[in-house]
């Protein structure tokens, strides 16, 4: 039943970057969508199931909430200048390696040499899947380009993504009582994105994406939950299957198209990182 939970959000953050892409919403009217459909869920959850909520776990996910919304929309924005099949693998695999590297360092949850060697063969094999679906076939022109400040901006993206893993965990904020702060700092940082940016919202687009926030809310409170079950070392690692998910979704949904090597080296690619998911989900504590 634990290993169960923690395949959520593998199936939410798989859906979540198509759903956002067939709106046709331009990156902000995404993430405001997604914003106001995750704080409606956190309210709903409060209403049901009030959560006592003190002063440092609420600033610890608020701060997370800014992280979020940050990110968010650099993924947001860069699915619309980069393939998602490639995009998704890229800020996946560096949310799991900081993740995994973070719970295993800071929070000890390797304690074996077995564990650790285990451990970093298993992130070299992600690494390896993700180079390959990110192949691209430059002699068909099939593929956006993908530059270095796009890869960098991509990097940023992943990093404050999986920044409300390493400080949720660290101060040991877990729950239920994470939902509304989060969602609150979620928010305030929309709004304070959109006016400074003069973004012009239109209503339709925005309430298409209220269903990516709840797809986005189920997953993240899935993983709150199954952080607590199987350990973050584990349990991160197994939403990361939501790779898969995205980058088949987005070829057949989405109509990406790819040559014929680079279907191979997607599913090879996938196959490899799913493995090194597969080992790095079982080296529990």
């Amino acid at each position: 039943m634990d290993f169960i939970i923690a395949f959520i959000p593998a199936i939410g953050w798989g859906v979540m970057p198509i759903l956002a892409h067939m709106t046709k919403a331009s990156p902000w009217e995404q993430l405001t969508g997604t914003v106001i459909g995750a704080v409606l869920i956190s309210l709903g959850l409060y209403i049901i199931h009030p959560a006592s909520i003190a002063l440092v776990p609420f600033v610890v996910s608020f701060i997370f909430g800014i992280f979020w919304t940050t990110g968010q929309l650099l993924h947001f924005y860069y699915f619309q200048k980069v393939d998602v099949s490639i995009t998704i693998p890229v800020i996946c695999s560096l949310q799991l390696i900081g993740t995994t590297l973070f719970a295993t360092l800071i929070l000890g949850e390797w304690i074996t040499g077995y564990q650790y060697v285990k451990g970093v063969g298993s992130l070299l094999c992600i690494l390896a899947g993700v180079l390959l679906t990110s192949y691209q076939a430059k002699s068909a022109g099939l593929s956006k380009p993908i530059s270095v400040p796009i890869i960098l901006m991509l990097v940023c993206s992943g990093l404050a993504l999986s920044s409300y893993v390493f400080i949720n965990q660290y101060f040991h904020t877990t729950g239920l009582s994470v939902i509304l702060p989060q969602s609150l700092g979620m928010i305030c940082t929309a709004l304070v994105i959109n006016v400074k940016g003069k973004h012009r919202q239109r209503i339709s687009p925005v309430l298409r994406n209220l269903s990516t926030g709840l797809v986005w809310s189920i997953a993240n409170l899935a993983l709150l939950i199954s952080n607590g079950l199987i350990s973050t070392a584990a349990s991160f690692p197994i939403s990361q299957a939501s790779i898969a998910i995205a980058c088949i979704g987005s070829i057949l949904i989405v109509k990406e198209k790819k040559s014929p090597q680079g279907w191979i080296a997607i599913l090879v690619g996938i196959t490899v990182l799913m493995i090194g998911v597969g080992i790095i989900s079982l080296l529990r504590p």
